[in-house]
Order: structure tokens, then C-alpha cells, then sequence
């Protein structure tokens, strides 16, 4: 099982060269320089932060026991380098996660967040029970926006003028557990259309 590999301390391979593998406090400080990159952290409202804050935040989520009910994973390169990370976390509704994701720069572009937010949402409906998955972001964040509706999710509300003291738009997405199942059905039955061939 996908969840199972990574508490064993496992990776995943994820697209190319990059794998998935649980995230561990040695990773911190290369997450933090990425969350105080301009170019990444222009549409984080946390960010840019002191590393104390990071710490403070993450570091309670990458204990073992934290990671078996909401895992936070680090994507890695072929030399095993940080270049980014995703996250189921527990919302204060029963069975409702959020997803997150945040990658460097360097990273931008290969389609590394759309394949860890695919792999988390089979975590959370196929190991963790979910009934939904929310995520939110910056409504002018296009590149988020299109994460999130190329693994299924669907806008939800739109919440004006919540972020940068009344300037930008908070967009929510989710996905429930139904909606899940009936993708999957619908992808497992998609067969590609062959053209016919003259005898």
C-alpha cells in the first residue's frame, strides 16, 4: 500500500526523475529557503516567514504518529534533493482533509504537483476513510487553479477580498469521496479509440 511504503521509510517514484518520500525535519531548512523564495512565496499568505515560524508549524506534522494521520511528503530529485512538498492535513470536520503543495522554482513546470496531489488523494480516499478533500488558493494563482481541477477538484465558493488586507480573492476546490469514486470508475473504463484499419 502507497501510505504503508512511505511510513517504511520508502520512496515512490512520482514523474521522471522525482520521487515521493515522507518529509523529515532534515529537510526543514531547504523548505524554508523555498518558502522564502519571492518568486514561490508571492502567493502563500504565510510566507515569508522567520524559520522559527516554519519550524514551530512543521515540525509538530513530521513526527511518525502525525504522519500516519496526515501525511506530509517531500519531493525529491534524482540526488535526492528537497525540491518540494505536498500535504494531506486534517480539517476540524470528520473526515475532511486539505490538500497543500508547494514547490521550487526550479521545479516549476513538470507537472510534479499535479502527480503528488493525484497520489495524496488516493491516500486519502483509498487508506485514510476521507469523505471529502478541500483546497484553497489565491484566486489569481492560475497555475494552483489548474492543479486542482486537473486531479478533480471543483470550485466551490469564491471568498472576496480575503487575502493581502482585502485585495485578493481566496478560491476554494474540492472533491468528495462519490465524485472520487465515479472518476475512477469513469478513467478505469476509458478505452482510447483506435482508427479502424482497412482489410
Amino acid at each position: 500500500m502507497t501510505l504503508t511504503t512511505l511510513l517504511n521509510g520508502q520512496t515512490l517514484p512520482l514523474k521522471s526523475e522525482f520521487q515521493l518520500r515522507l518529509m523529515l525535519p532534515t529537510d526543514l531548512p531547504a523548505c524554508c529557503d523555498m518558502l522564502n523564495d519571492p518568486q514561490v512565496n508571492r502567493h502563500l499568505f504565510f510566507a515569508p516567514a522567520a524559520d522559527e515560524v516554519y519550524h514551530g508549524h512543521l515540525g509538530p506534522l513530521l513526527t511518525m504518529e502525525a504522519q500516519r494521520q496526515a501525511p506530509v511528503v517531500a519531493i525529491v530529485n534524482a540526488e535526492q534533493a528537497f525540491v518540494g512538498m505536498a500535504a494531506l492535513v486534517k480539517n476540524n470536520e470528520s473526515g475532511v482533509f486539505e490538500l497543500g503543495y508547494q514547490l521550487s522554482v526550479s521545479a516549476w513546470g513538470q507537472g510534479l504537483a499535479t502527480a503528488a496531489s493525484r497520489l495524496l488523494l488516493s491516500i486519502a480516499f483509498d487508506q485514510m476513510g476521507a469523505s471529502e478533500v478541500k483546497a484553497d488558493c489565491y484566486d489569481n494563482h492560475r497555475a494552483s487553479k489548474r492543479v486542482l481541477e486537473k486531479v478533480g477538484l471543483g470550485r466551490t465558493i469564491k471568498e472576496y477580498g480575503y487575502f493581502e488586507e482585502g485585495t485578493v480573492d481566496r478560491c476554494w476546490f474540492a472533491i468528495t469521496e462519490a465524485q472520487y469514486r465515479r472518476s475512477q470508475a469513469v478513467a478505469s473504463t476509458a478505452m482510447p479509440t483506435i482508427p479502424a484499419v482497412a482489410a
